[in-house]
């Protein structure tokens, strides 16, 4: 490639700032050396520059010789850096002076071989031409003169070589231009053969030419009138002569300068105000154009633009010495004066209080962009109407921004994010955790610094999260639906190693392409916590899945908000349009019903209709008596011509004949239980029953014969009987066969979430995915998981509180009585209590739960009466004497009362003492029959001699209609509070009139106390279920070896 063809590739793309500044190089001698070396296809060009501070720069050039390309630009002042737009570098000034250097020499050499080509006669008369005649110059005088017409200028013009004379101008031209001898002084004839002028006077003698013919002329000296409002034309074209000037009488060697005013100014803020000031030497205007000026003994002929702005100043600042902006003056105003006071001078002194007012309205725009995987970033300065590239150059090249303090804290701020300055670029230089942050909340920062160009496009700098990702679902049929998903254009390589990460609990995962994804987005987990819940492959090539239907309430609840990208939401409304919109449905009470439902077991009975007609099952666990019983029978009685079978505990199985008989009279109830000749009675004849009712145990013996038997529908009653799921009975009565399912329960939860999964296992079977799946997933105490199993469970659980359904139920009051223990009593329950320590240390607490459990009960029976254990103790029960004081007391004051205990050898102790009293009473335990309960809950409701029912905690808590009774009476603290309230509501419950007193006695300084403790626990696991926190809790088998000792303290 031909050297000189280089030249132009190399310059071509470079700003005029680059060129120039590479030429005052050269002009003011800072290119102190150049060489030049061949090495094998290369050439390379070596330079070395001092400038004014004596700091040294060593410019290289390299480039192959072959093809021209350049394959090395390199200088102190700028690392090695490479760009596409600048055939892949960037040429700084100091290498434009060693290229233009270069070059140079390359043309002269070029020139001077031309030349010995030429033919010697030619060559001796090109080097002679000039050689042989005298150089002449011409000087310009211009005088002012003052005219009672108006003053003029005057020019005269000298012809000489070492001595000038003047000379009449339009003559001498006349015969210059002829080539004719004119006579100048004596003993000097000018003749073109034996003179020469200089290109420039060459030039100047051809403006005069035509000048002369559009100017006036002193015919009589042959000068040059110049009225005032020429002068400036004159002067551009003798620009480069020095003139003698002599204005308002003073005389000057004048410069003509082409350049602006060298004009200074000072804004400041003096108080409130704005106050620009400028040296009280003034430059002279030469017309009243005020084109043209006199400063400082030079002629300048400046821009019309630099002088047109300074002209807005001059005449206030020569007349006032400043200009004073009022303290309205808007900042934006101020800038703009600026802006033009930058127009007119490089010399602007601004005070720092300015400065700061005027930070306001400087701004930034950030380009990001990824070169070659280097992150960079781009800031322009905007001020005003000037953008400006950060560069170093720039910004010490304006005056303002150079002092902004905004702009001095850019870079500082750019460094915090891991950005750092190079040649007008930031580079990311950190790891990719400091990348994360960035992209996290980096970003943001550098939005509410300006103004940040689209990178959509730019992956590098995308942070990936749910945002990204698009749902479609699509509806195959009644029981399933198509889900799908994509997250951009990631691999289900790459979702799993996402998946993998967030189960890590990583905050981010950087892929292959460079990506970086968000696993701490919100939106991120939900899509994670959809992928577990519904146990989704994520692994799987099209990222296409089938849902169960009775899942799409959940996946409603996930991505139910504008946000989530979801294609086939209105399935979505389709389905909750199917459960929730219960007052839509034409759904009918059965006319023959003989009882008028509340308006919360209206919606319960649409619910459960709602659930059926879907095919799902539920569990309707309304707080103890709301009546969930009437519910079923009338969604039973709603459904004629089905088979439903009731299981219900052996002490309520008569209740539910009895409430069937009383609101349903039209259903024939079959009674499975009793002696084994009716059961199998009823079974032979099941077809002619509407439905069948047995109990648990009675269901242990006749599994068997349910085998090939499928109802439409099954009920649990109290479904906690099948809470434990590795108990026989709740094996058992998974094993019926039945279309739909539904459990009652007013406590879902007695001991910790597994309960909860055996009834969700009973009604919809792998609903809430195997047991053991089930507490990896929910039994870990994580807030976020239990979060995800309340709205997997609400749609199937229905739960409403007595407070918050039946406003003219009565209060509730409870009360706590601590009570002291006799003397002698306190000082048994010590010496059992050291007597057990004892025993301890000789056993392996640790593994054998079981003996601790029968101590505990020991010293729980010591807390209500020792001689229930002790044999032959007579010293007295702080409870009993409390309890006796209490019942007399409220017995005399017309109340019933039901009293509870876990210990039936405690209640035939209480049972003799009101034998004692002659206070009547009635009596039930676990041995009661069904039926004999039924008896002595009427007799009790109806006969108001009998003040006080005993009643077996366990035995009692549940199927007892109790309404007559005021006062209930705790004896005795049961681990689980629940049960405690299963017995207060026989008679809190619809149809109690009166305000309902609930009176747990405690033993002060015992193990009574810690029971408390544990039961506060407790109940937040009971009610949270439905609504609010799930908490994992055990209760008691969940106690750990130093939790059991800790309930065995004094």
């Amino acid at each position: 490639m031909k050297l000189l063809d280089l030249e132009f590739k190399l310059l071509r793309g470079l700003s005029k700032i680059s060129l120039t500044r590479g030429k005052n190089i050269i002009t003011d001698n800072k290119l102190v050396r150049l060489n030049g070396k061949k090495i094998e296809d290369s050439y390379n060009i070596y330079g070395k520059i001092k400038d004014d501070k004596l700091k040294e720069y060593n410019p290289h050039l390299r480039f192959n010789l072959k093809n021209g390309k350049v394959t090395l630009a390199k200088c102190e002042c700028h690392e090695e850096k490479y760009d596409e737009d600048l055939g892949g570098m960037v040429i700084c000034e100091h290498l434009v002076a060693i290229i233009l250097t270069f070059f140079d020499k390359i043309k002269k050499q070029s020139n001077k071989d031309n030349i010995e080509n030429v033919k010697k006669e030619n060559i001796k008369y090109i080097l002679d031409e000039k050689s042989n005649k005298e150089l002449l110059e011409i000087d310009v005088v211009l005088n002012e003169v003052k005219d009672k017409n108006g003053d003029y200028f005057e020019a005269n013009f000298f012809v000489g070589s070492k001595t000038k004379y003047l000379v009449n101008i339009k003559e001498f031209i006349s015969n210059y231009i002829k080539k004719e001898n004119f006579y100048i002084a004596k003993g000097f004839i000018y003749s073109y053969k034996k003179y020469y002028f200089n290109e420039d006077d060459e030039e100047l003698i051809e403006f005069l030419e035509e000048y002369l013919s559009i100017c006036r002329l002193e015919l009589n000296t042959g000068n040059i009138k110049i009225f005032p409002q020429n002068i400036r034309r004159f002067l551009s074209f003798i620009q480069k002569k020095k003139i003698k000037f002599k204005y308002n009488y003073q005389n000057y060697l004048c410069d003509i300068k082409t350049t602006d005013l060298p004009i200074s100014f000072t804004f400041k803020k003096i108080k409130e105000d704005y106050v620009l000031s400028t040296k009280k030497v003034f430059p002279i205007p030469l017309n009243k154009k005020m084109n043209a000026f006199l400063y400082d003994r030079k002629i300048y002929i400046s821009s019309i633009k630099h002088l047109q702005s300074y002209i807005k100043f001059y005449e206030d600042l020569k007349e006032y010495g400043k200009i004073i902006f009022s303290k309205d003056t808007y900042i934006k105003d101020i800038n703009k004066v600026i802006e033009v006071l930058n127009e007119i001078s490089n010399d602007i002194n601004i005070e720092q209080d300015i400065i700061d007012d005027l930070d306001k309205l400087i701004s930034f725009k950030f380009k990001l962009t990824n070169i070659k995987n280097r992150r960079i970033i781009k800031v322009k300065i905007i001020r005003g109407n000037l953008e400006l590239d950060y560069t170093n150059d720039n910004i010490n090249s304006n005056y303002i921004i150079k002092r902004s303090r905004k702009v001095r804290n850019i870079e500082s701020e750019m460094n915090k994010l891991r950005f750092f300055y190079n040649d007008g670029n930031f580079i990311f230089q950190g790891n990719d955790d400091e990348y994360y942050e960035f992209l996290k909340n980096g970003i943001n920062k550098i939005k509410k610094m300006g103004e940040v160009n689209d990178f959509k496009e730019e992956k590098a700098f995308t942070l990936f999260d749910g945002s990204f990702i698009h749902y479609k679902l699509k509806s195959n049929n009644e029981e399933h639906t198509s889900f799908m998903f994509s997250l951009s254009d990631f691999s289900s390589s790459d979702l799993n190693k996402l998946y993998i990460g967030w189960k890590e609990k990583k905050s981010y995962i950087k892929l292959n392409d460079e990506s970086f994804v968000n696993l701490e987005d919100e939106d991120m987990t939900n899509f994670f916590r959809i992928v577990e819940n519904l146990n989704l492959d994520i692994m799987s090539e099209n990222n296409s899945y089938i849902v169960e239907n009775n899942k799409l309430y959940y996946l409603n609840e996930k991505l139910n908000n504008k946000k989530y990208n979801v294609n086939g939401v209105e399935i979505f409304k389709e389905a909750l349009n199917k459960l929730e919109n219960l007052d839509d449905e034409k759904i009918f009470i059965p006319s023959n019903l003989n009882a008028t439902l509340r308006e919360y077991q209206v919606k319960g009975y649409r619910w459960l209709k709602n659930l059926s007609k879907l095919g799902f099952g539920g569990i309707l666990a309304d707080e103890m008596g709301l009546g969930k019983t009437i519910q079923i029978i009338s969604f039973l009685l709603s459904e004629p011509n089905k088979k439903t079978f009731v299981i219900t505990p052996t002490s309520l199985i008569y209740n539910w004949d009895e409430e069937f008989k009383k609101f349903a009279p039209s259903l024939k109830v079959g009674i499975v239980h009793g002696d084994l000749k009716t059961r199998n009675k009823v079974l032979d004849e099941i077809e002619k029953y509407d439905l069948i009712i047995t109990t648990y145990g009675t269901l242990r013996n006749d599994y068997l014969k349910y085998e090939n038997i499928k109802f439409n529908y099954l009920i649990i009653d109290e479904a906690q009987n099948i809470s434990n799921p590795k108990a026989k009975v709740t094996e058992i009565v998974k094993g019926i066969k039945a279309n739909i399912r539904f459990a009652l329960t007013g406590t879902p939860v007695e001991n910790n979430l597994i309960d909860l999964w055996s009834l969700f296992d009973f009604i919809m079977p792998e609903y809430l995915f195997s047991k053991d799946e089930f507490s990896k997933k929910f039994t870990n105490n994580d807030e976020k998981s239990k979060q995800e199993l309340r709205i997997m469970i609400n749609p199937y659980i229905l739960r409403r509180l007595k407070k918050d359904v039946i406003k003219e139920l009565p209060n509730k009051i409870e009360d706590r009585f601590f009570v002291e223990m006799t003397k002698n009593q306190k000082k048994m329950y010590k010496m059992y209590v050291k007597d057990i320590q004892d025993k301890l240390k000789q056993i392996d607490s640790r593994n054998n739960k079981i003996a601790i459990f029968a101590y505990l009960t020991r010293l729980r029976q010591l807390c209500l009466d020792p001689s229930i254990i002790v044999e032959d103790y007579e010293g007295g029960s702080g409870k009993i004497n409390v309890a006796k004081e209490l019942i007399k007391k409220s017995i005399k004051n017309n109340h019933k009362i039901l009293l509870f205990s876990q210990f039936t050898s405690l209640l035939n102790k209480v049972c003799d003492e009101l034998k004692s009293e002659q206070i009547f009473y009635l009596y039930l335990d676990g041995s009661t029959p069904s039926k004999e309960r039924i008896r002595l809950a009427h007799e009790f409701n109806n006969n108001e001699d009998i003040k006080i029912f005993l009643i077996s905690l366990k035995a009692g808590g549940t199927g007892l209609n109790l309404t007559s009774a005021d006062m209930v009476i705790h004896f005795d603290p049961w681990w689980n509070p629940a049960i405690e309230d299963q017995a207060t509501d026989r008679a809190h419950r619809i149809g109690q009139k009166n305000v309902v007193r609930v009176i747990k006695l405690i033993t002060k300084e015992s193990i009574e106390e810690k029971i408390l403790l544990l039961q506060e626990d407790k109940k937040a696991l009971i009610e949270d279920v439905i609504t609010g926190e799930l908490k994992e809790d055990g209760l008691i088998n969940k106690l750990s070896r130093e939790e059991l000792l800790e309930l065995l303290k004094i």
